[in-house]
């Protein structure tokens, strides 16, 4: 297998913005939900301030109904009481029904966007960001966001009106008992500000190992064949309860921060009570303040301390949300180095014709292919050769821009690649990768997958030339039959020959074969490859390959040697050359007839 593309890095990092940015660019994806929004909060301050007559009702009972012995009023204030409650219950019920619908809108909507930006991204993100790290972005932050949206902005906006209703009516009925309380809140919200600058690395150090944790499982159960054959359960699980310990320590450095500021403010919160009720006690006793105003001040005082106690937690909940919305928002904010020109321009018409000029590309600072010029007419059949690392997958994916080439041109039916719109450009090329992928589907889905729909006829067709029919016909449930995840249940070679008929079903005009039977026999190769000569003319056909079986039939054989083009030529012109080429079909024949019959081969 080829090695062009550079290592992936071993850790996402990500810079820790500034908040305010991060909560603007929540709150944007929530304009459309304004509406829905405004109606919830309307709700949710029907809601609360209902909650905030319930004192001055009880400052009723004691001021009138027990001093007066007025049962009428008191069966008149409980009957209230219960009407309150029941139309408050009603309210709260239907704003947590819209805050849900809003967030699951909210989180379905950015699941998509992003869903859409990583299938936009080119070849060399996925050479640099690891699969893990993304399914970490999908589902464990986006739940993250999804939370923070549902429960700290529903809750933090609750609370306020709280807070702001509950000053209200207690300012009310005394201002100095109002003044004494808020004396309490100052304290504790420049402990908060303190506590936000702790807690919110702590929690981005966690989403961090969380990201990591999952890349590692992720790969090993992928690679757990790979594991097994070569017994290294004992080693990965070691590996694994490494990142497993870092997840825990980091959670128990979150807890620690947690529970060194979290009594404190409970306590700092907890101060407004006992300084109310010594200051109103001293109002009373003063014939200042009547009893019934002082038990109504108490009730409010306890709804203000709620928001403050709750503090510590809004804080926790804010720095969870806006790490997992930073991750999310570094994907967003990707743009792709592969997308379409500002002024497209199609081919006059799809023939096939392909033509390199002084190519050079390079991975970061790597250089894999140097000057590098070719041309294929309409329906020829180019075969490229070179030692593993020599630049034949790069200078092939070149043709469909999975990268752009750092100098030089690559032209398509005469029009460069770079001018060509992308969706186009690669629906006119077919390929059969060197990592054979099926998704987890059936075979027919499979094979039919580049183009949707196509009728079983072409379908059965394109599997002929493949020479798979033959086995999925023997299938369990033949075409319908359902491979596991990456075709599991198939072999090598069955594999291979379902990705090539995937590649010939809709019919490209350019065909790509990158070491597409290496794990066929020669005999099944040898079918395959007279399939494919009966469509010769019909597209163009790029082969990498190292057997020179599958190339001996070429119309034309390009070596490549340290990224440059050291020969081309046809299979006869290249012998006599007795070069590279040469070499490498000396090579192979003494693995079949001996030395002894090496000049007779």
């Amino acid at each position: 297998m080829e090695t062009d593309a550079p290592r992936r890095s071993s850790r996402f990092r990500l810079r820790i913005r500034k908040p305010n940015g991060m909560l603007a660019r929540i709150f944007e994806r929530l304009r459309p939900y304004r509406k829905r929004l405004a109606i919830g909060v309307l709700m949710l301050a029907a809601a609360q301030i209902l909650r905030l007559l319930f004192p001055l009702i009880t400052r009723e009972v004691v001021n009138n109904v027990i001093p007066n012995r007025d049962f009428a009023l008191m069966w008149k204030l409980g009957g209230l009481l219960i009407g309150l409650t029941i139309v408050r219950l009603f309210l709260l019920y239907s704003r947590g029904m819209l805050f849900e619908r809003v967030s699951q809108d909210a989180v379905y909507q950015l699941r998509t966007d992003l869903y859409a930006r990583l299938q936009a991204q080119s070849h060399t993100f996925y050479d640099t960001h690891r699969i893990g790290e993304i399914m970490s972005r999908m589902t464990g932050d986006l739940e993250g966001v999804r939370s923070f949206i549902m429960n700290f902005c529903q809750t933090m906006c609750e609370q306020t009106i709280m807070f702001i209703g509950a000053l209200a009516f207690m300012g009310s009925i005394s201002w100095l008992l109002t003044a004494v309380t808020l004396a309490a809140a100052v304290p504790l919200s420049v402990f908060a500000y303190f506590f936000n600058k702790k807690i919110r690395p702590a929690h981005a150090a966690v989403r961090e190992q969380n990201a990591v944790l999952n890349t590692r499982t992720q790969e090993n159960i992928a690679g757990v064949r790979v594991v097994k054959a070569f017994a290294r359960e004992p080693y990965e699980s070691a590996r694994f309860e490494k990142d497993n310990q870092k997840v825990r320590s980091l959670h128990m450095n979150a807890t620690y921060i947690w529970s060194n500021f979290n009594p404190v403010m409970d306590f700092l919160s907890s101060l407004a009570v006992p300084m109310m009720l010594l200051a109103g006690g001293a109002l009373v006793r003063a014939g200042t303040l009547d009893l019934g105003s002082l038990i109504a001040a108490t009730g409010y005082v306890w709804v203000l301390a709620n928001p403050l106690r709750m503090l510590a937690n809004f804080v926790n909940v804010y720095a969870q949300g806006l790490s997992s919305a930073e991750k999310l928002f570094y994907y967003l904010d990707l743009g792709t180095t592969v997308k379409d020109p500002p002024q497209i321009e199609e081919p006059i018409a799809r023939e096939g014709r392909v033509k390199l000029e002084n190519v050079t590309f390079a991975y970061r600072d790597q250089v894999v292919l140097r000057d590098v010029s070719l041309e294929a007419k309409p329906g020829e059949t180019i075969a490229i050769m070179g030692a593993t690392g020599s630049g034949k997958t790069t200078l092939v994916y070149l043709l469909a821009r999975f990268y752009d080439a750092r100098s030089g041109s690559v032209m398509i039916d005469g029009v460069d690649v770079r001018r060509q719109p992308l969706k186009s450009l690669r629906r006119s090329i077919g390929f059969v990768m060197q990592d054979t992928f099926l998704f987890s589907d059936s075979i027919r889905e499979n094979v039919a997958f580049g183009e949707p729909g196509l009728d079983m006829e072409a379908v059965v067709s394109a599997a002929d030339i493949a020479q798979a029919s033959a086995f999925i016909d023997k299938m369990p449930q033949g075409w319908e039959t359902v491979v596991g995840e990456r075709g599991l249940g198939l072999s090598g070679g069955q594999k291979q020959r379902v990705s090539i008929a995937r590649a010939l079903a809709y019919d490209p005009k350019i065909l790509v074969l990158d070491d597409a039977t290496s794990a066929v026999d020669m005999e099944t190769e040898a079918d395959i490859q007279q399939g494919l000569s009966s469509r010769a003319h019909r597209c163009t056909t790029f082969i990498i390959a190292h057997r020179i079986s599958s190339v001996i039939r070429a119309d034309q054989i390009i070596v490549l040697d340290g990224g440059r083009v050291a020969e081309r030529g046809s299979h006869a012109e290249l012998l006599e050359k007795k070069g590279l080429y040469y070499r490498m079909f000396m090579d192979q024949v003494r693995d079949f007839v001996g030395l002894d019959g090496v000049k007779e081969a």
